[in-house]
């Protein structure tokens, strides 16, 4: 292992000390144009770039509240009235619980009402 990690940085530098030299025998041309290239990509990479999805997703983010918000009445169901014209005259009587023995024996005062009256 330690030995193919020596044969690693021996290649290593060799291949650095290879392109050092070439690196200097490049004529003064090249190195200009390898300058400006290294400077605008520099450039580049520091200039930040639009975020094309930003507009897309906020409209559309945008519409779909509008129309959550359009459509939210429509979608509540609507409260059913209650009928309070329409109950019977008897009702207040029979919700308090007041007279309930009127109507156990019913009977007993339909027979009472059918008998003849009688002085």
């Amino acid at each position: 292992m330690a030995e193919h990690d020596r044969d690693d940085d021996t290649w290593t530098q060799r291949i650095r000390s290879e392109l050092e030299t070439s690196a200097r025998d490049l004529d003064a041309a090249t190195l200009s144009r390898l300058n400006q290239a290294r400077q605008q990509a520099l450039q580049a990479a520091a200039t930040p770039r639009p975020r094309a999805w930003l507009w897309p997703t906020t409209l559309a983010t945008a519409f779909s509240l509008a129309l959550a918000i359009a459509l939210w009445p429509q979608l509540v169901p609507e409260a059913v009235p209650v009928p309070t014209a329409a109950l019977p005259d008897d009702f207040p009587m029979l919700a308090e619980g007041d007279g309930l023995e009127l109507y156990e024996d019913l009977d007993f005062y339909a027979w009472l009402d059918a008998q003849p009256a009688s002085g």
